[in-house]
This record gives C-alpha cells, structure tokens and sequence, in this order.
C-alpha cells in the first residue's frame, strides 16, 4: 500500500505570524516579582524593535543587565551567561539568593545549578564558549519547575513536527532536541521562519535569549504558533513537477534519435525540475540534419508517456555550433495559457484527491489496486467524451486541465487526468498509446494493470472491463 511520503505530509501555512496564545492566558500571573522598573536605560534598543517588551522585562526581573554602555542586543551569548540566567530565574522562583562576585563569575551560578541538581557537567569545559541555540534549549528546559508551564502548545507542536513540514531542521540526532521541542510546546519560542525552523547549531544574541528567559517568568508573553496543520492525506502543495522522479541515470545531451534511456531521462529531469525545455549539443559528426525530425518526434514519444503534464507539441531551435534547445507546450494554446491551464488542473485534482480522503471514499486501509479504481468510477462520473471536438487537434479536449475542469475531454485528457491522480497517491503509472488512442499502464500493489478510462467511460454506464486488464486483455481491446 502506498504511503504519502512524497511530500513528507503536505502542508499550508496560514500566516508566519505569531500571536499571544489567549487572553486567558495574558491574565495569567507572572511567575516573578518586578524588582526595578525600566525607563529606556538601554540607548541601543528602541521602543520599536521586536525585542524592546522582553529586553524591559527581562531587566525587570533583575534576570539581566546592560553590557557596555547598552544592552548589546546583538552580541552572542556565551554558555556561562546562559547557566547564570538559568540559576537567576530558578532561585528568583524559589526565593533563593545567590551571592555574586566581583568581578563576576559564573562559579557561583553552577554551583547553585549543581547544588538543585539541574546542571549537565558536560557543559563546563565550554563555559567561555558561544552558545549554540541547543544548547540554549538544554539549559532553560530544567531552569524552572514543571508547574510553571502548561504545555499550552502540545498538540499543534506534536502534529506539526511529526508531519515533518515544521521544525525540519530539529531531528532525533539533534543536540537536545527533546529539550528544543519543550521550548515549542511552552510557548517559549515558534522558530525563526513560518516553517518553525530552529537552527540549533547557530549562536544566540542576547536579544533572542531575553525574549526566552521574559516568556518563561511572564505567561503573558508566550506565544502559539499560527500553523495550520492539515491531516496527512492532504495533497495541498503538491506540483505537477513534485510528481515526477528524476532518473538517476546521467544522460548525454547528444542522444541519437533512438537512445530511448537518454532521451527519457532528459524529458524526467526537465518535468522534475518544472521547466519545458531541454539543451542539447552535437558535434559534426555525432548529427546530420536529416535525423532532427526524428530526434524531435522520438521526445515527442516520450513525453506523451507522461501526457499528465499536458505536452504534446515540441519546437527544436537551432542554437548554432551543433547546439538545439527544445521547447515543449500544447498545440492547442499559447505558453502562457498553458501555464494557467497546468496550474488549474493541478489545484482542481488536488480538491478533488482531499474530497475523496476527508469524505472516506479513500482511506489507508485500501490497496493501490481499491484506490485507482475510486478514482477511475469518480472520471467516469465527472467527465464526459467531448465528440464535438474529437477531431480537433488544437482544443484543449486533448488535455487533462480539459477532463478535470470543463467535464469534457477525449482520450489524451481522460488519460492525463487519471494518470495525474494515480501519480498523485504515489502509483507509478504512464500512458500508452497507439495510433488513435490513449491509455494508462499502471503498477498496483507491484502487479502491472492496463486502464481505458476514456472506454469505460461509456455514455451513461461505466465499463469496468477496463479496468485492471491484463496485457493481453488490453491489447486484444486495443493493439499497440
């Protein structure tokens, strides 16, 4: 049974803001007295910047000081000054006092972590170290008891990561990574991009670290991500390029008209990338003239395999010096049209594909074999043979954004819109034609089926003889 790897759970981000998580939560209380007050004592952090609320309420707790003639918002932290901002917030909850030294040290700060049985001796010989955000994340998790936290991030942040589209960059080889999570989940930090990322090996400022050490002894400043994480059937974000798998195999870029792995390649490695044209360069001697027709109709071949992707016509220009760029579209529109037409088809196949997941009519206890034959009854049902413009070479019939947005389509639509959903849930399939028409080839639970939509879509009634059909079966129906 196939699995939604290729997309590694496809995801939409609403917004990449974040926001205070409720007004609930702004009510509740801070979790340490306000020692001093702030009036602007730091020159170098104006009162628009992000970090102005958590630099005032972190000198506000007495948690930290200037540096300098400033607060030196920028500057990176260094693993002491972590573990001194740890032991400050942990003994200002417990009521504790910790004697400083002049000048200061961190001794004293350790030995109170050692002495609460919160410090990892394996921090010491990097003491005079920039810290790195994991090691940020290890520091703080244990800075403060567990009943000062609510988890209020728990589930939005266990979906999220678990769909693999959110703190990507945090894995299970990451330094601290059940630590990194817990700042998620407590609403201490939502990462630095909409994706949530974390970049746990780089420093961390001071201004970054105030914003942290103010959110855990002020509730009312901790956050929740706006992420909307969708289930992990969605096909949302999925392109007509993410759908097609580059070869591995290095072509060269001077196939001869029969070099049916190159040419294939080529036409793979251009779809994979989301492009529509290919270079290719010759010598005298490795080209004569009269085999650029056939070298033309030979990618014209292949790329009829993959009729999903809309192409059907081929422009080769000469380059000059033996060099030829071919450039592929659809004869029946303009580029620009068929760009629109691509993206079209490919929004409407993903409605369709969520459809069929959200109402149950698919699920991941069916086969591959169950799955393709949903979707070949939902064609059948929601398209219809366009006889007005079966003769037409030009009408947009022949494409796939015809079946699964106008309802109308001949053969090469039916087949490229069938082939678009089956690629789609990860099957791997392509289409096979003869002279008048067109059908897919599909591997289903590793047995290989040929399926006419465009016949089993019969006038009213659906024809499920032609479904599943064996090679021999398909070609008594139509011999290639």
């Amino acid at each position: 049974m196939k699995r939604l790897t290729r997309r590694a759970f496809a995801l939409l981000l609403a917004l990449t803001l974040t926001v205070p998580a409720h007004a609930a939560d702004a009510a509740q209380a801070a979790l340490l007295p306000r020692a001093q007050t702030y009036a602007g004592q730091f020159a170098d952090v104006d009162a628009g910047d992000w970090y102005y609320p958590y630099v005032a309420a972190a000198y506000e707790y007495a948690l930290m000081n200037g540096r300098g003639s400033g607060f030196a918002p920028d500057a990176e932290i260094t693993v002491a000054e972590l573990l001194t901002l740890s032991a400050r917030l942990r003994a200002a909850h417990a009521g504790d006092a910790i004697a400083d030294t002049e000048p200061w040290s961190v001794e004293p700060y350790v030995a109170y972590l050692r002495a609460q049985g919160v410090y990892d001796d394996a921090l010491t010989p990097h003491l005079s170290e920039r810290a790195t955000r994991a090691q940020l994340a290890g520091v703080f998790a244990v800075s403060l008891p567990e009943d000062c936290f609510d988890g209020r991030n728990d589930t939005l942040v266990t979906d999220a990561y678990a769909s693999g589209g959110f703190i990507a960059d945090v894995s299970a080889d990451t330094p601290c990574q059940p630590q990194i999570l817990w700042l998620y989940r407590q609403g201490l930090l939502v990462g630095v991009d909409g994706a949530g990322s974390y970049r746990p090996n780089d420093t961390t400022t001071r201004a970054e670290t105030a914003a942290i050490v103010a959110r855990m002894a002020d509730p009312a400043l901790r956050l929740t991500p706006d992420w909307v994480v969708l289930p992990p059937w969605s096909a949302a974000g999925t392109t007509l390029s993410s759908i097609v798998k580059a070869s591995a195999y290095e072509p060269t870029t001077a196939p001869e008209y029969d070099d049916v792995e190159s040419i294939d390649t080529l036409v793979r490695r251009m779809l994979a990338a989301g492009e529509n044209t290919i270079a290719l360069q010759y010598s005298p001697q490795s080209v004569a003239p009269r085999y650029l027709e056939q070298l033309v109709n030979s990618f014209l071949t292949q790329i009829k395999f993959y009729c999903e992707q809309m192409y059907d016509s081929i422009l080769c220009r000469p380059l000059g010096n033996y060099a030829y760029e071919l450039t592929f579209s659809a004869a029946s529109c303009t580029g620009e049209q068929l760009a629109r037409y691509r993206e079209a088809a490919m929004a409407r196949a993903i409605e369709v594909h969520d459809m069929l997941w959200e109402t149950g009519q698919l699920d991941e206890s069916m086969s591959q074999y169950e799955i393709a034959k949903v979707y070949f009854l939902w064609l059948c049902d929601n398209c219809a043979y366009d006889w007005d413009n079966v003769d037409d070479d030009r009408s947009i019939c022949h494409l796939a954004y015809s079946a699964l947005v106008n309802g109308k389509a001949v053969c090469d639509g039916y087949t490229g819109a069938y082939d678009l959903f089956l690629r789609m849930e990860g099957i791997d399939c392509y289409a096979l034609y003869n002279r008048d028409h067109i059908w897919t080839v599909a591997t289903l639970d590793n047995a290989t089926y040929h399926i006419d939509v465009t016949w089993g879509d019969q006038s009213g009634r659906v024809d499920m003889d032609c479904f599943g059909m064996t090679i021999a079966e398909s070609y008594r129906l139509h011999p290639w």
